[in-house]
Formats: structure tokens, sequence, C-alpha cells
């Protein structure tokens, strides 16, 4: 609903009313540019996020299915390759277009800062998973709709195989940062931001990251770090930011989860 939404309404919407008013600068101002991207760029990103959503419904169904247990290893490596593969395509898209270096703020002036904004983003971001815990999200969502966690989050908490655990923290420390921000960040926003506002593209790309999980649960935190990740691309310019405050999430996340296998922790959002 959501692609059909913004593919189908929200950003015809938006070209028309752009090129009746072609003198608005429609808020696009931020670092991260969108002079690059062309039409083209529209029927590339809807193809990719069609096939970036068909391998996370696909993992998660087969993490999810007790039968399949011990190859969900091998089904959550095979599909990190994949992650890997689906991400490779958006520098083999702009390639002959930009500067992938100076695109992407891959020579970021600043990196120090680094170091204290990923902290500081895990501290929100589990402040904010503290706050849907103690407002009852879960609860609510379980009793209402029947939701569980993730299932890979299940599988942390439960599994005894030690390759399993190896290759979710893999996937979710090395490779879903890296592909997940050079997709979202990297490329869907920039090409939303130039045929809409950033605001918007903003919005729609940190909600559609949180709905992309298939998770109702982890759609408020996701859906909010998201935009978050999304600010902090336009204030550094770098996607080594997100890249770096994704990981940094993710990693703390895992370690989350082992405490919980540990001392039976309720499992996060």
């Amino acid at each position: 609903m959501t692609l059909v939404s913004f593919f189908g309404l929200a950003l015809p919407g938006y070209a028309l009313v752009r090129r009746l008013n072609p003198e608005s600068d429609w808020n696009r101002g931020g670092s991260v540019s969108t002079s690059p991207i062309q039409i083209l760029d529209l029927v590339i990103v809807g193809l990719y996020v069609v096939l970036f959503s068909f391998g996370w419904k696909s993992m998660g169904d087969k993490i999810a299915n007790p039968e399949v247990l011990e190859m969900s290893a091998g089904a959550v490596l095979g599909a990190s390759f994949a992650m890997v593969f689906l991400a490779s395509l958006v520098p083999a898209v702009l390639f002959w277009r930009v500067n992938l270096v100076e695109f992407f703020g891959l020579r970021w002036e600043k990196w120090k800062s680094v170091f204290w904004i990923m902290p500081a983003f895990v501290f929100g971001m589990m402040v904010l998973g503290a706050l849907l815990v103690a407002l009852g999200w879960q609860s609510w969502v379980t009793e209402t709709y029947g939701s569980k966690p993730q299932a890979a989050v299940t599988l942390i908490r439960e599994t005894t195989d030690m390759g399993l655990l190896v290759a979710l923290a893999f996937s979710a420390v090395i490779v879903a940062p890296i592909a997940e921000e050079v997709m979202f960040r990297g490329y869907l926003y920039p090409v939303v931001k130039r045929y809409s506002d950033r605001w918007f593209a903003a919005l729609f790309t940190g909600v559609l990251f949180g709905v992309i999980h298939y998770n109702f649960m982890s759609l408020p935190m996701l859906a909010f770090m998201g935009v978050v990740l999304v600010v902090l691309y336009e204030v550094t310019g770098s996607l080594w930011v997100t890249i770096g405050c994704h990981a940094a999430f993710n990693a703390t996340s895992m370690g989350v989860m082992m405490l919980g296998r540990l001392y039976e922790l309720p499992p996060a959002p």
C-alpha cells in the first residue's frame, strides 16, 4: 500500500505541482545532492524496493519456520550476499554520472564526530524502545494483532546453533547497515527528494524502512530510526555516519538480546 500510494499518487502529484510552480525551491536544501538523479531512477528504485522487500520477506519466512532451523544459517548468509548484490546495483547505476566518493560523502573531514554521534544515536533509540515498552506498545500489538517480535530476534534469543548466531550477527552488524544505508539513504532518499521535497522524502523513506522489515511491533522504532538517519545524512552529508549509527544500533541490539538469553530480559520492539 505504501509503494502504491507513493508511485501511483504522491510522487506524480508532487511532480505535477512542481511543474506548475517551477519557481519554488521546494525546500530542497541540505547536504544531499539530487542533481544527478534522472527520471529513469524512479523505475530503478521501484524495482529495487520490490526486490529488496522480497528478499527480506523470504528470509523472514525461512528463519521463522522451525523445520528449516538447521538450514537457517545458510539461508541468512545467502540472503546477506543477495543483499550485498542488490546494494551493489546502486553504485553501478550512479557510476557513470557522479563521483561516488563525493556523492556519498565518503571523504568526510569531520569523521571524528562519529564517535559521539553513534553513542548518542544508540542512546536515543534505546530510550525510544524503553518508552514504547513502558507505554505498552508491545502488549497492545500482541493482544490486538497477534504480532510477535521479528523472527530473527526470536532465533537469537532461543537458538543453540552457534553458526546461526554468527551468521545473524554478521548480517545485522556488517551487511545490513551497509546495504540498507546505500539503498535507503544513499539512493532512494535522493531520488524521492529530487521529485518531491526533503521532508516528504524523509518521512516516506523512514516509514518504508520500517514497513519493509515486515513486523508491526518494530514499525515505530524502525520508522523513527529511518527518519533520524535521513536527518543525520542531510546534516553531515556523509553516508559513513548513517552506516556507523546503523551498525552501532544493531550491535547494541544484538548485545541486549544476547543478555536476554542469559537473564530472560523482555525482547526489544
